[in-house]
């Protein structure tokens, strides 16, 4: 049995940006991944302006070229809605927080380069292929049981803190809701993703960012951007939504209205997702990121999950310090601002078709 002073699940920006908070700090870190690194995940892959400005005040640093699409950035006038009796109209997808305005020209950016990135930059070690199946409460302690799904091997990790920053689908929150059930109505959201190259944008902007709002097709919002040769077409829906033929649909309306001619498929993903309520944890097991709710305007993640996990990272250092505040209240202290900001998104949502 390994021991470290936390053990976080979950490799995304939550829990790299918590593990970079602990290794500032000084303490022991171990990232658990289920997937093999760099892996894909269902995400425009765009950084807005206030993930931008995290990564620098966090990790003092810039995102490498690697990590960009060739068609590095995308400007926020250029994320437009179309509305067929209209045209194009402005699309807000960040606002501004606590009175500060961020840069309106976001990056472009493949999801999986930049997660393994970020969690190269923490400088926490981790462990990929990884599955959380269940942990325990030893004395002062937390047993963590893991799954090493390529040599098929079971392994234990004895840590002081256990996180859980494994993304909306958390094993850690539902772990803990096992024995604490949640009452509160979940809605599920589906999205699903194809990559397509392009032989002809016809008259879709270069580089922009078009948005739709049509309930024939997918209950939320419909978009489509490009990333390097390709064209990203994102359709979501609520549980029972065909999303495939959503998707086809999508290509019609992109192809027969906008004369966008389609070469060679290259991949698709998704994934389902859940409106969760605010959850933080318990005592020595705490929820960060998507696990625990944070989300912001257009279900805008990255920068809600940093923010989060490097707090929740800092009050767990300061209550291993202290040893006498509770790292879970520390915590939901730190996070106020951003729960007022979240409140100030959902005000603001135009999101559903």
């Amino acid at each position: 049995m390994q021991q470290y002073d936390v053990v976080i699940a979950g490799s995304g920006p939550a829990g790299s940006t918590c593990a970079k908070a602990l290794k500032d700090e000084g303490f022991t870190v171990l990232v658990l991944e289920k997937e093999i690194l760099p892996r894909h995940k269902t995400c425009s892959g765009v950084l807005f302006g206030q993930t931008q400005e995290l990564i620098e005040d966090y990790f003092g640093a810039h995102v490498p070229a690697e990590v960009y699409c060739d068609n590095k950035y995308v400007e926020a006038d250029d994320i437009r809605e179309w509305d067929d009796g209209q045209g194009y109209i402005p699309y807000t997808w960040e606002i501004d927080k606590d009175g500060r305005k961020f840069s309106r020209t976001y990056h472009n950016v493949w999801r999986d380069k930049f997660d393994k990135w970020l969690l190269d930059q923490s400088g926490a070690e981790y462990r990929d292929g990884a599955r959380v199946k269940a942990f325990d409460a030893v004395g002062s302690t937390v047993d963590v049981h893991v799954h090493m799904w390529r040599a098929n091997e079971s392994a234990v990790f004895r840590c002081d803190y256990f996180v859980g920053a494994d993304g909306n689908d958390s094993t850690v929150r539902r772990l803990l809701h096992a024995q604490n059930p949640e009452s509160a109505q979940r809605h599920k959201l589906a999205s699903y993703q194809s990559y397509y190259k392009v032989k002809s944008l016809g008259s879709l902007k270069p580089n922009g960012w078009t948005v739709f709002l049509r309930q024939e097709i997918g209950d939320y919002i419909l978009c489509v951007h490009q990333k390097d040769e390709y064209l990203v077409m994102h359709v979501g829906g609520m549980d029972g939504r065909n999303l495939r033929q959503s998707m086809e649909k999508f290509k019609q309306l992109l192809s027969g209205r906008f004369g966008v001619t389609f070469g060679e498929h290259w991949r698709d993903e998704g994934c389902t997702c859940e409106l969760l309520p605010i959850f933080l944890g318990q005592e020595k097991v705490l929820v960060t990121g998507e696990a625990a709710g944070f989300i912001y305007l257009n279900c805008e993640g990255i920068s809600a999950a940093m923010d989060s996990g490097y707090r929740c990272g800092k009050a767990i250092a300061q209550a291993l310090r202290s040893n006498g505040r509770s790292a879970r209240d520390l915590y939901g202290e730190a996070c106020r601002d951003i729960l007022q900001h979240m409140d100030k998104c959902m005000s603001q949502m135009h999101f559903l078709a």
